[in-house]
């Protein structure tokens, strides 16, 4: 709440010091109506979601950003799910965004809570580093449904041929995990518990903005040649464990955060007759890696490589995208796998004169019995107001695999919306 108060108080210096014109505002949101069960019969939602965006020139070059989010669900406190679902999902808000801009010389600085997409991959993560996840959903077909928008100052700009992006976040705000007991709940300390493991809480950075962190992406254009650049020190967004043996009766692991490092580079090549190659990897030297056998993380050096395919065919692009992680000098004691492949084919598109979109993706993490993903997606939109939406999630595979763990948790869910 103290970065709204500070937001709105700047806001005000800033239209009070201006002369020169009113503020200039400008509203649109959307209500919806929302329901998704899982063919058990399970209810996972039923509720309303509220969006409202605000944008309104301030004068002097400053422009305000605001986007807000309310979702009230009913179904999380039905006595299928457990007290903590009921308390984090039945009623909540959050800001999608809440920034104020400037634009000085070829430069625009913003500053507030900012949502950063780097890389073009088709949801696999390699070059997104900036912004945690809100896992409550697990899987969502819009990445931008469930990053968190995080306070951060952030200037855009050129460097001759090359586009500049640089920012600072003043504190780590990790992966927000699915409550427990909840339809997607990753039950890591059930998991840990099976094995005579108590979990404790994990130990955050210091909130005093001397934890912060930054990083800084270069993009240009060579002709069809794209081409990106990035470095980034930050904190793992998922936490990594170590053992804690100071009670000698009852063993227990906490999850920590580590800084560290990461570099990276993107290619995308766009082909005569519609084709699009690329490919993004980032290098680690020092990545904090779980360690089970010991009292602290590890570090090691750590790959996440990605190539794509993209076809535009009439009003389809059609994707095929590979990426693995690979844990150098791994060993069974960091309760990790060493690698990590996912592999994805999507179809998004449209038809009916534009008012239909449909996206029908699968994808599968072929180590371990991690399973995999079919997701289908197709929205109507009716008029310049109303849109209905249907949105079906087949997951499959092990028991313990990311996928496979919630086999029994497939669902339709259906949204109709009024947009104004």
């Amino acid at each position: 709440m103290r970065h709204v108060t500070r937001l709105a108080l700047l806001a005000g210096m800033v239209a009070g010091a201006s002369s020169v014109a009113l503020p200039v505002h400008a509203f649109n949101g959307s209500v919806s109506g929302v329901v998704s069960q899982g063919r058990g019969g399970d209810a996972y939602e039923r509720g309303v979601t509220v969006k409202i965006a605000h944008q309104a020139s301030l004068g002097g070059g400053v422009q305000l950003r605001a986007e807000g989010r309310y979702r009230y669900n009913a179904a999380a406190c039905d006595d299928r799910w457990s007290d903590a679902t009921c308390d984090a999902y039945r009623s909540d808000a959050d800001w999608r965004e809440l920034y104020l801009s400037r634009d000085i010389g070829s430069w625009q600085v913003s500053a507030g809570l900012q949502q950063v997409v780097w890389g073009r991959a088709d949801n696999l993560r390699v070059f997104d580093l900036v912004n945690p996840l809100d896992l409550r959903d697990f899987v969502l077909p819009d990445l931008g449904e469930y990053r968190i928008a995080t306070p951060m100052v952030r200037a855009l700009g050129t460097a001759g041929d090359w586009t500049v992006e640089a920012l600072w976040q003043p504190y780590f705000t990790p992966h927000d995990y699915a409550a427990t007991g909840s339809a997607y709940d990753l039950g890591i300390d059930a998991r840990f518990a099976a094995t005579g493991l108590v979990t404790r809480d994990a130990r955050r950075p210091r909130r005093d903005g001397t934890a912060g962190e930054a990083g800084v992406q270069l993009s240009t254009t060579r002709g069809a040649l794209d081409i990106s650049l990035l470095g980034y020190t930050g904190y793992n967004d998922d936490p990594v464990y170590a053992l804690e043996l100071d009670d000698p009766v009852q063993p227990a692991v906490r999850g920590q955060f580590r800084r560290h490092a990461t570099v990276g580079a993107g290619l995308a090549y766009a082909f005569d007759g519609g084709w699009v190659a690329r490919g993004e990897a980032t290098w680690s030297p020092d990545a904090p890696v779980s360690d089970l056998g010991g009292t602290s993380p590890r570090r090691a050096a750590t790959t996440n490589l990605l190539v794509g395919l993209d076809y535009q065919w009439r009003d389809w692009v059609l994707s095929a995208q590979a990426s693995d992680r690979h844990i150098a000098s791994w060993d069974a004691a960091m309760a990790t796998t060493e690698r990590a492949a996912v592999l994805s084919l999507s179809a998004t598109g449209s038809s009916h004169a534009g008012r239909m979109s449909h996206r029908l993706a699968y994808t599968v993490m072929p180590q371990a019995g991690d399973g995999a993903w079919l997701q289908w997606r197709s929205a109507y939109q009716f008029n310049d107001h109303w849109q209905v939406e249907a949105n079906l999630d087949l997951l499959d595979g092990a028991d313990t695999g990311f996928f496979g763990q919630f086999r029994e948790r497939d669902r339709l869910r259906l949204e109709l919306r009024r947009q104004f």
